[in-house]
């Protein structure tokens, strides 16, 4: 790739009733509780004490310089030479309606996760523009909101002059540096972004406070996750085998294997659950927020087609620009005309188990039995006196 495709760019550090969904448990994991007594984690409780304090929330990787090397290919913008998705304003845009999906399938909450009284630090990994991470800390002024990317979009977190978000460049594949534990870790839409992601599902326990979660939250398109009439014999099938293929090929997968609850325990969360939600994609269904959250998801997916495949599809060498362009126009015309065509949404929690209690190698119920029997104890001595 030649220099002419590079341009600096200076790093600007700046209801009514819920959707009628169809839910669809895949595990029996735990009912997601809050934590029950607080515990420090005692791999923190050494590093915490930086020489540099102002540096004790972010990760020592944290901005170490002013200006980053835009990629242009293809007519699209993209942060480096091998990430697959771009970053450009249309971009952007698409990423910030499938912020406001999410909104509408989460029925208006940010995460299925508890989050704890007082202060409170988030890491939203992959952040993009940034609207979840904007909107948490609008809505958990006490918390302290850490949000990474390896790409800095136009306008992100820091833009908006929230005290308590802050962003960084940062790759999480690589060592994570953070200072302090979390209290919950969130990814959402990263599909393909990662060769390992057993390896990033270990470093976020580490970087969990006992008792944090973590929340991955994924609807890639190449992941066999749309449903609609005749799709086996569809330009649909085609774009979606191909993206499968190239993913492949590049090592970074495109399916839900990262979103299977056997990896979260794997590696020693606890209370572990994944659920599906169907929602629709068109303009289709009768009901008038189901309606508009269908033709926002089907505007979402048809500004996405070219996004998801341009790249990985060309860098191939099988195909041109003109011909993965052509192939997405014609799979725009089929979704365009389906009628009763669906999306599956997969969310997968976890929560790390208090240190002693996982060093002791006792379950949650165990734990929870126990905590209840010392309450009652407490009661009972409280009614004595």
């Amino acid at each position: 790739m030649s220099g002419d495709n590079l341009r600096s760019r200076e790093h600007e550090v700046r209801d009514d009733d819920g959707p009628v969904i169809e839910i669809e448990p895949e595990s029996n994991g735990e009912e997601a509780e809050s934590p029950l007594e607080e515990e420090t984690s005692p791999e923190y409780s050494s590093i915490s004490e930086s020489d540099d304090e102002d540096s004790t929330s972010i990760s020592t990787r944290s901005f170490q310089k002013d200006t980053i090397e835009d990629v242009f290919e293809n007519g699209r913008r993209y942060c480096n030479e091998t990430y697959f998705m771009p970053n450009d304003e249309a971009e952007q845009t698409r990423l910030n309606i499938a912020h406001q999906i999410y909104l509408i399938v989460l029925d208006g909450e940010l995460t299925r996760v508890p989050i704890p009284r007082g202060r409170t630090r988030v890491l939203d990994i992959g952040t993009g523009p940034g609207d979840w991470a904007v909107e948490m800390g609008e809505r958990y002024p006490d918390a302290e909101i850490v949000a990474t990317d390896i790409s800095v979009f136009d306008i992100g977190p820091n833009s908006l002059g929230l005290p308590n978000v802050s962003f960084q460049l940062d790759d999480a594949e690589a060592e994570w540096t953070y200072h302090e534990p979390f209290d919950l870790i969130h990814l959402r839409s990263l599909s393909g972004a990662f060769r390992d992601w057993g390896s990033v599902y270990r470093q976020a326990f580490h970087h969990l406070r006992p008792g944090g979660y973590i929340e991955v939250i994924d609807a890639d398109t190449a992941a066999d996750v749309i449903n609609f009439p005749n799709i086996q014999n569809s330009y649909f099938s085609i774009l979606v085998a191909a993206m499968q293929s190239a993913a492949e090929e590049t090592g970074f997968p495109r399916n839900q294997g990262h979103l299977r609850p056997a990896l979260l325990t794997s590696v020693g969360f606890t209370a572990v659950n994944s659920t599906d939600i169907t929602i629709p994609v068109g303009v289709w269904p009768d009901d008038p927020r189901q309606k508009t959250l269908g033709k926002m998801a089907l505007i979402s997916i048809l500004e996405g087609l070219e996004s998801w495949s341009l790249r990985q599809l060309t860098d191939t060498g099988n195909w041109t620009a003109e011909e993965v362009r052509a192939l997405c126009d014609k799979v725009k015309g089929e979704l365009v005309k389906a009628t009763g065509m669906t999306a599956r949404v997969r969310i997968l929690t976890g929560r790390r188990p208090y240190a002693h209690d996982f060093r002791r190698g006792r379950s949650d119920d165990e734990m929870l039995e126990e905590v209840l029997a010392r309450l009652q104890l407490r009661e009972s001595k409280r009614d004595e006196s």
